[in-house]
């Protein structure tokens, strides 16, 4: 008689409310149910639940017993789902979280393909440029920018980005073209706010030596679609992202300014995912796959 079946008949118990239904669950007799309860009670040493002719409710002990022990049958199913991915095509849900820019114009485009290629694989995607599930109990892979702080999250590097400077031609027909990074300080600039903190420092290089410029303006947005159009509108000067600009700069609709002062180093975008001694097949397949297809974007 095994710990963990006596574990799963006692979940079965607790999930039921009674010997009778979890014993009809089970395809087991009511009497079979109660002698492993019975059983897990003298093993332990404890009474786990307090029976009236009523209903079944837990003790303190019970409690703490189907808690952690729901953890470890959830870590059982999981690894032997794991495993039996091993033994042919990897199947089931991938749960993936993305900052909106990101998920919009470099991830989607590519998902065809990778769908295409593991047709038993369904993705379930979150978009929110809020920082989201940082321990990833409810997502497989978290894209963000940049090294997460503070994570025991294991990340991948799969792709990089660049912050443009840029503005409509209507606002620098009005207000003139910066022609240095301080400049800016005399201009409208528009800001992102994100996790209730102001995204108004601006780094540049001037003279070789780096430049934090904390910018101003009379709009503000929690997002970057939200920027990027108020950007494209003409409300003032913005910073967005190279993975989507390309194409307004080439028709005209924006365009960039203070290139020279922009700093040499790109902003990684990285994957992360929770460590595991075994990382599920369609993780791995994911994570290969991005980072073949999600290349730097140029210009």
């Amino acid at each position: 008689m095994s710990s963990g079946s006596d574990m799963q008949v006692f979940a079965q118990v607790v999930e039921s409310g009674s010997f009778a239904a979890a014993a009809k669950q089970l395809g087991v007799t009511r009497s079979a149910v109660c002698r492993r309860v019975d059983g897990l009670e003298r093993r332990l040493g404890v009474r786990l639940l307090d029976r009236t002719t009523r209903r079944l409710s837990l003790t303190e002990a019970g409690e703490t017993y189907h808690r952690r022990s729901n953890r470890i049958l959830a870590e059982i199913a999981e690894t032997e789902l794991v495993v039996g991915e091993f033994g042919g095509e990897p199947r089931g849900t991938l749960r993936v979280t993305s900052p909106i820019m990101i998920g919009l114009h470099r991830l989607i485009p590519v998902l065809p393909r990778f769908l295409a290629q593991h047709p038993q694989i369904r993705v379930h995607l979150d978009l929110s440029d809020d920082e989201t599930d940082p321990t990833l109990s409810d997502h497989d892979v978290a894209l963000r920018w940049g090294v997460p702080k503070d994570s025991a999250a294991v990340i991948v590097k799969v792709a990089s980005s660049r912050q443009i400077v840029c503005a409509a031609l209507s606002y620098l027909e009005r207000y003139g073209t910066p022609a240095t990074p301080r400049d800016l300080l005399t201009h409208n600039c528009v800001l992102m706010s994100r996790l209730g903190l102001m995204s108004n420092e601006w780094s540049f290089v001037v003279d070789g030596r780096p430049l934090k410029l904390k910018v101003h303006g009379n709009y503000v947005v929690n997002g970057g679609h939200g920027n990027y159009e108020a950007v494209i509108a003409g409300l003032g000067i913005g910073r967005v992202t190279d993975l989507r600009v390309g194409e307004d700069i080439r028709a005209g609709r924006l365009r960039p300014i203070l290139e020279r002062f922009e700093p040499e180093d790109a902003i990684p975008i990285y994957a992360a995912y929770r460590p595991s001694a075994l990382v599920p097949p369609k993780i791995r397949l994911l994570l290969d796959f991005l980072r073949r297809e999600l290349k730097t974007v140029t210009l």
